[in-house]
């Protein structure tokens, strides 16, 4: 009998039936205005509800073309469960209103030959950043199956372990998708760098912060991230398994970033507000 994770999200996060996500999300990539580039290596998107951060996240995926992936690899933040290493879970498949997302047996066997990678499905349990990615892949990249990662802590030594056996699977034909928002303002959030003295103040503060970091993404600079990160706080909640996939593309080619914004831009809340970012990395050659 197929192991299948069912959805936590339906209804809440995004449309309850298949009818209402695909109209959901017809209308995002319709507002993103993206068009299919050449093959991406990487992909970094945000993973809030998608009336929030769904534009952004079109953007990204709007850019991959079927047919130029065999299957893609998922790497999310744990929000809710503390532990060493990557989580991975051993299902046959996600379902969304959409559907059945299958999960790549071979790929997920490869991860846990090594120490870091463990079968772990608790921290699955109640998570958005992963599943949130789902139905964008099931409209791009159609029956394409996933290896699904969910990044703890991971410092030093971890996460350069981490990257060498994840690099195992790229073969040409694997899309890295890379789950992470950017910075969390507010003091809901704990971070307030600078005072909330009004929209474009907060507007033009998260502006500079975020830069910050995406500049350091998009040259492919692992350790300038962390460093950055380290200096200012900035509360990027999948910055690690962003550092991860740094650590395993290296400086090849730049990254582009595809569209950014924050939350303030869609509810007007600009004391408490999260920034939403689309990158995209080429496949070298």
């Amino acid at each position: 009998m197929a192991r299948v994770k069912r959805s936590e999200l339906a209804g809440t996060w995004y449309a309850a039936d298949s009818s209402g996500l695909r109209q959901q999300l017809d209308r995002l990539f319709l507002a993103a205005g993206a068009a299919p580039s050449a093959p991406l290596f990487g992909l970094i998107v945000p993973h809030a509800g998608y009336v929030y951060s769904g534009r952004a996240a079109a953007a990204g995926y709007g850019r991959l073309a079927a047919g130029e992936y065999r299957r893609i690899v998922i790497l999310a933040p744990s929000h809710l469960a503390a532990y060493r290493g990557v989580a991975v879970i051993e299902v046959d498949a996600f379902e969304t209103p959409l559907g059945l997302v299958p999960v790549e047996r071979q790929g997920v066997e490869q991860l846990l030959n090594h120490d870091l990678y463990r079968s772990n499905p608790q921290p699955f349990e109640g998570e958005h950043s992963l599943e949130i990615q789902l139905p964008f892949l099931q409209c791009v990249v159609p029956g394409i199956p996933v290896v699904p990662a969910l990044v703890g802590d991971l410092d030093g030594s971890d996460l350069a372990e981490a990257a060498t056996a994840l690099r195992r699977l790229d073969d040409g034909t694997t899309l890295f998708v890379v789950s992470s928002d950017f910075v969390h303002y507010g003091w809901r959030f704990r971070y307030t760098p600078f005072p909330p003295d009004g929209a474009e103040a907060v507007r033009s503060g998260l502006r500079a912060l975020d830069m910050g970091a995406i500049d350091r993404i998009c040259s492919g600079q692992c350790s300038a991230f962390q460093r950055y990160i380290t200096e200012t706080g900035a509360t990027i909640c999948g910055r690690v398994p962003v550092a991860l996939f740094l650590a395993m593309y290296g400086q090849r080619s730049p990254g582009e970033l595809f569209t950014y914004y924050t939350s303030l831009d869609v509810t007007g809340d600009y004391e408490h507000c999260v920034s939403y970012a689309s990158i995209g990395f080429p496949r070298p050659g």
